[in-house]
Parts: structure tokens; sequence; C-alpha cells
């Protein structure tokens, strides 16, 4: 590079640092066609001091912790008695009549996600078949696998 064109390089530097931290104060929408869009002002973020003061306060009020132990993930599900918890036999009593009334073993099966849509009256295969075989002649099953549906 030769002597006179290292000015031009260094201002030209200093104008594209000097507008990098603009670029972090504006965001850009971008428009329904190829070539359009909207630059517009993006809102301030918080300081450093703010930061460091907002992490003192967590810190010291103990929400740091809370957050950043195994069930900080959603404190919001805290159950109300966490503090008192249930005796050995107010939980034995449970299981019991849990066991009679059948929640437990809804609650053990494969579908125990949703317990209250049990399986009713399916049909056998041949029904199925058969009912395949209708939709294909007449014609009710090639309309389904089209875009337009029914």
């Amino acid at each position: 590079m030769s002597r006179k064109f290292i000015p031009f390089a260094l201002v030209a530097s200093a104008l594209i640092a000097a507008s990098f931290p603009a670029s972090a104060d504006n965001g850009f929408t971008p428009g329904t066609g190829e070539a359009s869009g909207v630059y517009h002002s993006m809102p301030g973020g918080k300081t450093r001091a703010e930061v460091i003061a907002e992490l003192m306060r967590a810190r010291a009020d103990g929400s740091l912790a809370k957050i950043s132990s195994e069930a900080g993930y959603a404190p919001e599900f805290e159950t109300s008695s966490a503090g008192r918890g249930r005796t050995r036999a107010e939980v034995q009593e449970e299981l019991r009549r849990a066991r009679e009334d059948g929640t437990l073993a809804k609650m053990n099966r494969e579908a125990s996600y949703a317990p209250e849509f049990e399986a009713r009256g399916g049909r056998t295969r041949a029904e199925v078949l058969e009912e395949f075989r209708r939709a294909r002649d007449d014609g009710s099953l090639r309309q389904m696998n089209t875009n337009r549906g029914y």
C-alpha cells in the first residue's frame, strides 16, 4: 500500500467504526416487496450500572439463587403450602383412595395423558377396509387427498 492511500484508509476505517454503534440503535422491518422496508429507532437498553444494580437486588432478595436452582424454571407454579408438607399417613391415605377409585391405574397406563378419552366401540379391520373400498369407489377418497378438501 502506498503512503498516499494510508490517510484515506484511516479516514474510511474511522467512519466505518463510528457507524457501528449507531447501527445497534436502529432496526429494520422488511416490507412486502423485494426491496422495501423501514428503518426505525430501537428502544434503549439498560446501562451497565442498571444491570449491576438489578443483579445486586436479585442476590439480596434470593431470587437469583431461586432461578439458578433446578426448580427455578417455573417459579409461578410453586405451591402455597411449600413449607408445610404432608405426613406419611396422609400420603398413604391418598394412595389408598387413588387405588380404590382407579385414579392410580389410569395414571400408570400408557395413555395417562388423557384418561377421559377412553376408546369405545371401535371398528373391526373388516369394517375399516369396507369403508375404505366404498370411499375409493365413490371418489370421496380422491377428493379427501386433494388440496381442495371436501
